[in-house]
């Protein structure tokens, strides 16, 4: 189901949500979180206003979740997103503190942040929101570095991507048990799929041991597949684009009818010799670990072929950046012969490095311009 992030800044009518904000402030009479319409219909929902129109108080139900301020735990509660007029609001009855907590939602003040999540498709179905206090010792940084992505004050409510939630999020250092860490296990998941026992350890570690349920795990294998073979069909387009003109070379996509080829392509340019071309694909960032089998591994070093691996990282289905660590052999012959050394009975399938173990070039470059992010931080077209 479709995930739009969005970031608001709090105003003092959206504290009005709250129950005790509300009750200390006689003069407001709104009770609900203003949503902006330019990114509410604009870009999350279109036609929100004429669908909420049809429907009973021209009002959808979403289940309503809000983390914090200060780290506080999930509280679930029921609320709707309406249609009051030609605005849109987040609203219902005042929301009250949990019985356990009942001074939770005093810290907050206009100018606070909310980080939310809306989920669903046509209208939203769930609503997710991460409460932000900047007078609340846990929250400052994390106020900091999303304050900064909405520079303008006057500005009420802002679309993120999740990568801009991740970046913000990995710069502060947060309690393991942080609910806002949460937002990071999209590709944390991608990473179990792969095999990273260590991530694995450190989801059960966060969730205090409830790690993940049989459908959750079988969704992040699809997560990680699907991503390495949008990452190959990319790639793909690309040589093709290379090798359109007759003289420019050649290339063949090996592993759409080998899939277990220990490399992904074989091309040759020019007057240059053949080479291996095996693809490594993340949706996250470049600096996440590269996953290879030790059947790679052997042919990249006893082929006699040059074997290179394309990094690519930011992967979605029409976009990617990717750098190059040409002829990676060489490199690899040293962790062959460290794996000669296991006990009799013991073997090794597969194994994971961090990119920086390859000498990879400096200067990204992208495939697809349609996502501005990544135009901005490639270079030009590899030929």
């Amino acid at each position: 189901m479709p995930r739009m992030f969005s970031l608001k800044r709090l105003r003092a009518s959206d504290l009005s949500l709250f129950k005790t904000y509300f009750l200390d402030h006689p003069g407001t009479n709104q009770k609900g979180f203003n949503l902006d319409v330019k990114i509410m219909e604009g870009k999350f929902f279109p036609d929100l206003r004429a669908l909420l129109e049809s429907l009973p108080k021209h009002a959808a139900h979403v289940d309503l979740t809000l983390v914090g301020p200060g780290g506080a735990e999930p509280h679930s509660l029921a609320r709707k997103v309406k249609r009051d007029a030609k605005n849109i609001r987040l609203n219902g009855e005042c929301v009250d503190a949990p019985v356990d907590d009942p001074e939770r939602y005093d810290v907050l003040a206009p100018n606070d942040l909310a980080v939310m999540e809306f989920i669903g498709c046509p209208l939203p179905v769930a609503v997710n929101v991460v409460l932000i206090a900047r007078s609340h010792e846990l929250d400052q940084c994390l106020y900091k570095v999303f304050d900064k992505l909405m520079p303008d004050v006057a500005d009420s409510m802002r679309s993120l991507s999740l990568r801009e939630i991740e970046d913000a999020i990995l710069e502060c250092v947060l309690p393991k048990d942080h609910p806002i860490l949460d937002w990071l296990e999209d590709g944390l998941l991608e990473e179990v799929g792969q095999g990273n026992a260590r991530v694995a350890e450190e989801i059960n570690a966060r969730r205090s041991g409830r790690g993940m349920d049989p459908e959750a795990f079988m969704a992040a294998k699809a997560s990680a597949e699907r991503t390495g073979r949008w990452g190959e069909e990319l790639l793909n387009g690309y040589f093709e684009s290379l090798y359109r003109f007759p003289g420019s070379g050649e290339y063949e996509w090996v592993s759409r009818a080998n899939a277990i080829s220990p490399f992904d392509f074989r091309f040759s340019h020019g007057t240059h010799a053949e080479r291996h071309i095996d693809a490594k694909s993340t949706s996250g960032p470049f600096e996440r670990p590269i996953y290879m089998s030790v059947a790679e591994i052997r042919h990249a070093v006893h082929s006699g072929i040059p074997y290179d691996i394309y990094r690519l990282f930011h992967v979605t289905e029409d976009a990617a950046v990717f750098r190059i660590a040409r002829d990676v052999g060489p490199k690899l012959a040293e962790i062959l012969d460290a794996l000669v050394h296991l006990p009799t009975g013991a073997s090794v399938e597969s194994l994971s490095f961090d990119p920086s173990f390859f000498e990879f070039s400096l200067m990204p470059h992208t495939i697809g311009v349609e996502d501005p992010l990544l135009a901005a931080i490639s270079g030009k077209p590899v030929f």
